[in-house]
């Protein structure tokens, strides 16, 4: 049952995306704009989507609508942006290894997504620069600033380039901290695969999301931290309560 399960889902995640993609090549054809308009298409997707594949969020905290903001995260799966994508409006950073997913790639290219490739700096100030060309359009943005997923009780270092840009442009900060009920959804070393097949297998997969006060960043330094300290606190809270 598990994997039929997961084969089933996978077929509907497939064959949805291929139709929103192709959507959103229609408006690319059609509309100057298309990339707003395409932000749009991902959202309806993902509200979609995220339900069929049994993805469920408890929520804490307040999500800010009106304005523009830097989303920061820690990173536990492929799922996060998915899942954090259903609640907030934002174009997300992502590592350049998205950019060969099945389906995933070419959808999250046509809808804008921002990437970056970790190991190479000018790849990393490319990244910082169409982050500040979005905030400077009126778009908020959704990094990852560990950079990868782990399994680590609190958060590995962040990047602090996109603080810089935040702290420059006056631009909020809004931390989240995310945790799965279940740790083994966290990804670490499995294949992309596997990963897709233990996560969509499951009846349910649950996790909560906790959502900090805006605060604006005098500096890379002092935004970096405190987002962290923020992150890493809400993430041992939700955990405790989890393992309760």
């Amino acid at each position: 049952m598990y994997m039929i399960r997961a084969i089933f889902r996978m077929l509907l995640f497939s064959i949805t995306i291929s139709f929103y993609i192709g959507w959103c090549f229609v408006n690319k054809l059609l509309f100057k704009d298309y990339l707003i308009r395409n932000k749009g298409v991902r959202a309806r997707w993902i509200k979609l989507i995220v339900p069929i594949l049994g993805f469920k969020a408890s929520l804490k905290g307040t999500i800010p609508t009106e304005g523009v903001f830097l989303f920061v995260s820690n990173h536990r799966s492929f799922s996060d942006p998915l899942i954090m994508l259903r609640y907030i409006d934002a174009f997300p950073l992502a590592k350049a290894e998205v950019n060969g997913y099945p389906f995933i790639g070419v959808g999250a290219r046509i809808t804008g997504i921002l990437y970056v490739e970790r190991d190479k700096a000018s790849s990393r100030q490319g990244a910082r620069l169409a982050i500040r060309d979005t905030l400077e359009q009126n778009q908020s943005v959704l990094i990852y600033p560990e950079g990868t997923t782990s399994d680590d009780e609190g958060t590995t270092p962040f990047k602090r380039g996109s603080f810089q840009v935040a702290a420059d442009l006056d631009i909020p900060v809004v931390p989240i901290a995310i945790e799965y009920q279940d740790r083994k959804h966290h990804w670490v070393s499995r294949s992309l695969w596997r990963q897709y097949v233990l996560q969509f297998g499951e009846s349910s997969c649950h996790c909560t999301m906790s959502f900090g006060e805006p605060y604006h960043a005098a500096s890379q330094d002092y935004g970096t931290e405190q987002a962290r300290a923020w992150i890493n606190q809400e993430v041992l809270a939700i955990r405790k309560r989890y393992d309760a």
